[in-house]
């Protein structure tokens, strides 16, 4: 019995450096729960000829209680090119990693990126773009079989 809480201990602890490490890894002050996120947007940035640093960035990211009604994320920044994002943990405590990601995304369009908000409707009703401010009336359309679109679209703005 002794050995395996040992177990379990070690495999928790071991856990908790590997994300502790790949949040470190990513530059930036990232917390350790978003990092993944962070990590994946920087892989599709590569594939589409963009290098993501977030040290050089100046960016930040934390997850916190955001009161503000059903804002998910924020991107802030001030005059000194610092930017931080902020992700409500009770949504992040909900959310899908598919939501998770598209909300990561969005915000990094934001802060990273440069992209403003985009309210634009395909034919079907769904929204043109990962950039779309939730106040628009298209339909969030983020899912496996849209994917690899609304990420296309993010990185190759049309607009």
């Amino acid at each position: 019995m002794q050995f395996l809480l040992l177990v379990f201990l070690f495999t928790s602890c071991q856990q908790d450096v590997f994300e502790q490490e790949d949040s470190q890894m990513l530059g930036g002050d990232i917390t350790s729960e978003l990092a993944p996120y962070f990590r994946t947007f920087q892989e599709e940035a590569r594939q589409h000829g963009l290098i993501v640093d977030y040290e050089s960035a100046n960016l930040t990211a934390e997850l916190i209680q955001i009161d503000e009604g059903s804002v998910a994320g924020t991107c802030s920044t001030n005059g000194l090119n610092l930017r931080h994002i902020t992700i409500d943990q009770s949504f992040w405590n909900k959310a899908s990693p598919l939501l998770k990601e598209m909300v990561i995304f969005h915000e990094l369009g934001h802060c990273i990126l440069g992209r403003g908000h985009s309210e634009g409707r395909l034919e079907n009703g769904a929204c043109r773009s990962i950039m779309r401010s939730g106040l628009g009336s298209c339909i969030d359309a983020y899912n496996g079989s849209s994917r690899d679109y609304y990420v296309e679209e993010l990185f190759v703005e049309t607009e």
